[in-house]
């Protein structure tokens, strides 16, 4: 019997380089499953946020295409700097 996906949640938002500007959302199914929903897919994506957890990742790993995990293993949420 073949499962297909009934429901997504998201969990994260990739970012462009400047951090104001959503270029797409990353969605979990309850397959844990990872894919993307690109809004703005010329934009170039620099940060995600949050950061997906390593559980996460691994959880995906065995329902997401590769080439979609490598892309979100390396994305890391912005680093902000405040006053010292």
């Amino acid at each position: 019997m073949t499962q297909i996906n009934d429901e997504a949640s998201p969990v994260a938002t990739l970012i462009e380089l400047d951090g104001k500007r959503t270029v797409s959302w990353v969605y979990v199914w309850e397959t844990s499953e990872l894919s993307i929903l690109w809004i703005h897919a010329q934009d170039t994506v620099a940060f995600i946020d949050p950061e997906l957890s390593l559980e996460r990742l691994w959880k995906a790993k065995a329902t997401t295409p590769e080439d979609v995990i490598a892309f979100l293993d390396i994305l890391r949420k912005p680093v902000t700097f405040g006053a010292i």
